[in-house]
């Protein structure tokens, strides 16, 4: 401690050393030694005061640190990310293999399905319209919608979710592929069914022409399949990706159908039909211009399957009559 005589009281009082004080602060930090601030005995308080905001102000200038600009250049360079924040009606999908046939058909990349068939609700809110014949409940599936609506429905939810930073790119809402949408359905198992062999053991999962009392009913009433989708089975059938065609005979890794054709699959069953249309396998198809009110679609989320653009091209300019719904093969 270095001592200063306080004039007019005849004693000495000490004040901290902050020559040492600052030296024990700026070890490390530097090979040069710090200015050696003293006070000499005999100085007034005020020079004592001064001493030490002098002091002050001189360690405050060394800790601070100058901004780097490559700092500020970095973080305006490269924008946080996109993070997948999938809907909250998506359930996903793992890769897996399923028999279409006695033939093995793999999906090796996982996607996610709508746990529910797109609601009136939806897609008046995205579309801004609702072209369906049953429209008392909002949460019925959409129905008599084209497969060219599905689509522009699906590419518009793309949008939306794009520029609400919630769907990176590599990603988009787009219709199921039919063997995505078989596989989905089946959920593992091998039965005419996702609940088993028996079309009388249909009421608990599926609206048909037995039960429905001719028309659609609100999304999610019936049991879900072994994965989590609710009316795979019944209530409206469901606008696929593909164009009909026949089955290859033999194994196939993500198949999308033919490269062009005339009508488009869909899937599932519906309320207008018996029970025993909407097995796992059953097929049927429409022109893609056309809807009707026993057709609606569930939406899938992952990458695109193939050239989107170019099916999308297709289906816009194919100009086909329209025609009647067309019972596939079994």
């Amino acid at each position: 401690m270095n001592p200063f005589h306080e004039p007019g009281k005849g004693g000495f009082h000490s004040v901290p050393d902050f020559t040492q004080q600052s030296e024990e602060q700026y070890q490390g930090r530097s090979g040069t030694r710090p200015y050696q601030f003293g006070v000499r005995s005999g100085n007034t308080i005020w020079e004592a005061a001064v001493s030490v905001i002098l002091m002050v102000l001189f360690q405050c200038g060394c800790d601070r640190q100058p901004t780097r600009p490559a700092d500020n250049v970095d973080k305006a360079s490269f924008p946080p990310k996109t993070e997948l924040v999938p809907l909250t009606t998506m359930v996903p999908i793992k890769p897996g293999t399923f028999i279409r046939g006695k033939y093995p058909v793999s999906i090796t990349r996982g996607f996610w399905l709508g746990k529910y068939e797109v609601t009136q609700a939806e897609f008046e809110a995205v579309m801004g319209r609702n072209p369906s014949h049953f429209k008392d409940d909002p949460l019925r599936p959409v129905e008599k919608v084209s497969y060219v609506d599905a689509v522009a429905y699906c590419s518009a939810l793309t949008r939306r979710e794009r520029e609400a930073k919630r769907l990176p790119d590599g990603y988009e809402y787009r219709l199921p592929s039919e063997a995505e949408w078989e596989y989905a359905c089946r959920a593992g198992t091998t039965n005419f069914f996702s609940f088993g062999d028996a079309a009388t053991e249909a009421d608990p999962y599926a609206w048909t022409s037995e039960n429905s009392d001719s028309t659609t009913h609100p999304v999610g009433q019936k049991r879900p399949n072994p994965w989590g989708l609710h009316d795979v089975h019944g209530n409206v059938w469901e606008w696929c990706l593909d164009w009909f065609g026949d089955y290859p005979t033999n194994g196939m890794t993500n198949p999308l159908g033919p490269a062009q054709g005339k009508f488009k699959v869909f899937r599932g069953g519906s309320w207008y039909h018996d029970a025993d249309f909407a097995r796992s396998a059953n097929r049927f198809m429409m022109a893609p211009s056309n809807g009707i009110y026993f057709v609606g679609f569930r939406v899938a989320l992952g990458s695109p399957p193939i050239d989107m653009a170019k099916i999308r091209r297709k289906s816009s300019t194919t100009g086909e009559e329209p025609g009647n719904t067309i019972l596939g093969a079994p």
